[in-house]
């Protein structure tokens, strides 16, 4: 019989980043901060969680939004707190930080090219192609599945990390980075042995957190 890990994916609260319209950033590993509203929704998440089975461990990306959003679940459901480095945002390079509109405006070739969605060897300027963030995604959470098979695991993580483990699921290439992106402190569940995997609900988003979420129609990957 399989031993499957289940890994229970929350991405982030809001930050800066994540407002809408091209004064946002593009906060790939630039770590902004949670906005008021992000607390709320990751308290929101937390409250939803704690009806559930408690997780054995809390994994999180070591960027401030994830970890701000990770301490704030494990108040209420505590359970040991790992730092994995692979759970990061994809590096936007040179880009990254920077408001919407100035990328648009310093990059326009790369910025259509991305829009484009048809490239998975895709960078902006010094940064992390969508096949190498692929595979460093897929790397780590087969390191996670593989010592916690049998457990209840959360991981707190970013819009992309999400959106590609989806899409290894589905067949998708890594360069759909829009097709399966996540809302903030949406809960996504695997069930997950080995490259065997079951999706159990994506973008779940808690009633308090649908009910008080600012409405976004672009947003960088987060």
């Amino acid at each position: 019989m399989l031993s499957f890990a289940r890994l229970v994916l929350v991405r982030h609260g809001q930050t800066a980043g994540n407002m809408a319209g091209l004064s946002a950033r593009m906060s790939g590993l630039t770590d902004l901060p949670l906005t008021d509203q992000g607390v709320r929704e990751a308290r929101a998440t937390a409250r939803a969680l704690a009806r559930e089975p408690r997780p054995d461990v809390i994994y999180t990306s070591p960027l401030a939004r994830a970890r701000t959003t990770a301490g704030i679940l494990a108040e209420v459901l505590p359970a040991p707190l790992v730092v994995e480095p692979s759970l990061c945002e994809i590096d936007c390079g040179d880009a990254d930080g920077l408001p919407l509109s100035e990328v648009q405006r310093r990059y326009p070739e790369a910025w259509a090219r991305n829009l484009s969605q048809n490239d998975p060897d895709f960078r902006w300027p010094s940064g992390e192609s969508y096949r190498e963030f692929r595979a460093r995604v897929l790397a780590g959470t087969r390191r996670i599945a593989a010592a916690h098979r049998g457990e209840r695991v959360l991981v707190v993580t970013h819009a992309g990390v999400v959106s590609q483990l989806i899409g290894f699921h589905f067949g998708v290439g890594p360069e759909r980075w829009e097709l399966f992106r996540p809302r903030n402190c949406s809960i996504t569940e695997l069930a997950w042995y080995r490259d065997t995997i079951r999706v159990l609900r994506f973008d779940q988003v808690p009633a308090e957190v649908a009910a008080s979420a600012v409405s976004a129609t672009l947003t960088p990957p987060a």
